[in-house]
Order: C-alpha cells, then structure tokens, then sequence
C-alpha cells in the first residue's frame, strides 16, 4: 500500500494491518479485544504471516509441549505473538479462530510456569462474544529473558513460518547477545562503528532565514523520537535505498507538509550515508506561514531515532506568532510525522515487529530568545513575569503510535509548558481542543 497525498485522509497508516499489529505486538494488553484479535488474524491472513512470519505463530489447540517450544522459538529470536484457538491452516478468514476452553487455558498456564519458569510470556485470554470459548493471547518479549530458553533440553528459533533447532553457532550467538546487552551494546555479525550524538545538537539547517527586513525572528520546533528494533536488524545495519525511499514517501504523505496555516515543498534528501539521512522540506512561496523543515534519520545498533524540525519566521504579513492552537498543531502534527516515518522506515528494513516506541522529547526555540514572540498565547494570563526564553518537553513515552496516544502527549507537553510559565485558566479550553479533521486517522475498515 502506498502513503496517502498530504491531504488525504489515509496518511499515516503506512501498512495493511500495522495498527494492529502494533497494538497486540506492544499495545497494553487491557486494549486487546476480540475485534482487535479478529482484525489480527484477517490482517495476518491478507499478509501472509501464518506462512511467513518470524514474530507470530498460530496454534488451534496444546499438543505435547509444542506451545511451550513456540514461545521458546521466539524468546531465541526476536520476540512476538502467539495466539492459541486460531487454526493456521485449512480455515479463511475469521473462520480460523476456533477458540479454546478455559479449562484448556489454566492448563495451558500451567504447562508453561512447568516447563518456562524462567521464560513466561504474559497469558492475556479474549473472550469470543456469545460463545463459552477464549482466544489466549501470548505475548513474547525477547529482550526480558536470559538466553537460550530451552524446552526439555531443547533450543529452538524461528525461521519464516516455522520453528527449527539451533545448532552449536545459533546457541553461541544467543550467549553473545546477552553478553553485548550486559555491556550496553549490540550483538551484530558486522560492527558498525556508530557515533553518539544529541537530537537538539543535530545541526538540521544549512542557511538561515531569509534575510527580509521585516523578520524580527525565527522559531523552531523540534520533536525526536523512534524505535527500538528487533534483534535482526543487526544483521543489516544501514538505511538502503528502500529505507530511504520510505523516508521521503512518509514524509511527504505526513501533515508537516501542508496544513491549513503552512505549507512546505516536497522533502527531499539532502545527505545520505548508510546509517544517516538528512532530509528538508524547503518554505512554500504559496503558504500562509513563512515555514520550512528538517528532518535527520538515524539507525545505531537497534535505535531507530528521527528528528523533525517545522521552522517559521516571525514579524511579517505572512509570519506572525503562532496562535496556541496553531502550536498544538505543529506539535501533534510532528508527532505523528516522525511516528509514521519510524513505522515506515521500519517496515522497509523488514524490522517492523516486534518494535517498541522509543521516549520522546521536544524543544522550542526562539532566536530572539523569547518564547513568547513566537507562540501567542491569546487571552490567558501569566502569572509569572519571567520571559521564557524557549520550552523543554520532559522525556515520555507513548504506549503505540496511535493518533490517541500521541494526541494525549501534546496534550500533556502543552499543560507542562503553559503550567512552567504561569499560563492561568487555559485547561477547558485545551480539554474542548478537537483534534482537527485533516489529521484523523480513517477507519481501519474501509478499503485503501
């Protein structure tokens, strides 16, 4: 499936099935309903997981210990799902979830603390609506065990769609991985040298503003973020050109390109190497805002981290201070741009699951040194007399990319914000802010 226009209501889901993929993969596990598991398996169906996947496995019922040895398989690999009362052959569709009884999960729950004491995934059961019968969710994280996980002496790993014995260099491998993980660094069969760097130092312009003598000033916000990817990753450590393209494709169907208050060119890369991107979105001659952005992509070891940047001038007809909704906007909307890059990019390195979202930050900064000048703040008043030179968002992390949870961010970054500043009597209004229509996600069942 390819990314929406810039308009198009589409723009964000960069996937057949990634949301719910991402919500059973990393998602709170109270989310995960019998709707969720239906949209999974016709998702995994349509993509053709039951045959091909390294991170899920779908098994009807518990024969001998081959649920234990598929969790096992995917402890010894990258992690994953698996999903017990869902046939992995002969039935389509939602036909394949045939479900299983509660007696069999409280013996499957058992046979696994028997045989997994060290290596229990979290047991999640779905109850399928007007029958007796649950659909038991496995969740497997790879990263929360030591290594290997055996299964009556046995040491097993995933290969597309199946589960096979690791041989003497595989069972080396594993004991080298928690050995790179002890030490803080990655197991790879090529070491890439990689090169520490800091998201607010990241230098994302090549020239300054235009020099128009009715700018007083610039402002600039910047939204980092990302994912931690699976194990295999290492294997191929660099961004190609499909991970590449992918940036650009994201990027140009996200809603930094165009919003109802700036418009900006086409990204285009401006530097690549094979384990950074540089990108920039040039000012649209046609937009209401004075705005250009940046973008700077970067993959170390199993840290898949970008940073967006939306850049506007202050002091003419065109570029005013931003109004606080406006600046709600720019947040959400980088927010969202930077998930769905992630997301993409991800995909392109086959690396898209298991993933979990990394935490993200924000800065707002102001080349004359006052917040102020460039975010309005409209009616509401400071109490403080103090002039902010610029805004640090704290640290968080989001539990998935979806709309509701980075909504609820910039919702919670503002409050921080105009709070640290003295803002007075701002929450209704912010709790009556709609997220605007251009930046909905659809709905997951209508076709592409």
């Amino acid at each position: 499936m390819g990314l929406g226009s810039a308009r198009d209501s589409t723009l964000w889901v960069y996937r057949p099935g990634m949301r719910s993929h991402q919500a059973l993969y990393s998602g709170p596990l109270t989310d995960v309903d019998f709707g969720l598991v239906r949209q999974f398996v016709l998702d995994a169906e349509a993509a053709n997981l039951f045959t091909e996947s390294l991170t899920f496995e779908a098994k009807e019922r518990k024969s001998g210990n081959n649920i234990a040895e598929a969790v096992a398989a995917l402890s010894n690999t990258d992690g994953g799902i698996v999903l017990v009362g869902v046939k992995d052959q002969v039935a389509p569709g939602e036909d394949r979830i045939a479900g299983v009884s509660q007696r069999d999960h409280d013996q499957l729950v058992a046979s696994l603390h028997n045989l997994l004491p060290a290596a229990m995934p979290q047991v999640w059961p779905v109850r399928i609506p007007g029958t007796d019968k649950i659909v038991i969710v496995l969740r497997v994280d790879a990263d929360a065990v030591a290594h290997p996980v055996l299964v009556a002496g046995r040491v097993l790993y995933r290969v597309p769609g199946h589960t096979v014995p690791a041989d003497r260099l595989r069972v080396l491998e594993l004991v080298e991985r928690d050995k790179a993980a002890a030490q803080g660094r990655t197991a790879a069969s090529i070491s890439v040298p990689a090169s520490p760097w800091n998201a607010l130092q990241v230098s994302l312009w090549e020239d300054q503003a235009d020099h128009d003598p009715q700018v007083t000033g610039t402002a600039e916000l910047r939204v980092a973020g990302g994912l931690t990817l699976p194990h295999r990753i290492a294997d191929r450590p660099w961004l190609g050109n499909p991970a590449r393209q992918a940036a650009l494709d994201a990027l140009n169907s996200s809603p930094l390109l165009a919003a109802p208050t700036w418009h900006l060119r086409p990204w285009e890369i401006t530097e690549a190497r094979a384990t950074t991107l540089h990108l920039r979105a040039g000012p649209d001659p046609e937009s209401p805002s004075a705005a250009d952005g940046a973008a700077y992509l970067n993959l170390t070891g199993r840290s898949l981290s970008l940073v967006t940047a939306l850049r506007w001038s202050v002091g003419t007809s065109r570029g005013p201070s931003l109004p606080l909704a406006v600046f709600y906007w720019a947040l959400l909307s980088s927010l969202v741009s930077a998930a769905a890059t992630c997301g993409h990019v991800a995909c392109a390195l086959d690396a898209a699951e298991p993933s979990d979202p990394r935490p993200w930050q924000a800065w707002l900064r102001s080349s004359t040194n006052r917040a102020l000048d460039v975010v309005d703040l409209g009616p509401f008043i400071r109490d403080n007399r103090d002039k902010p030179e610029g805004a640090t968002f704290p640290p968080a992390r989001t539990p998935t990319y979806e709309l509701t949870s980075l909504d609820q961010l910039a919702r919670d970054w503002l409050t921080y914000w105009l709070l640290e500043i003295g803002t007075r009597d701002f929450e209704s209004w912010l709790a009556e802010l709609e997220i605007p229509a251009w930046l909905r996600t659809p709905d997951p069942a209508r076709p592409m």
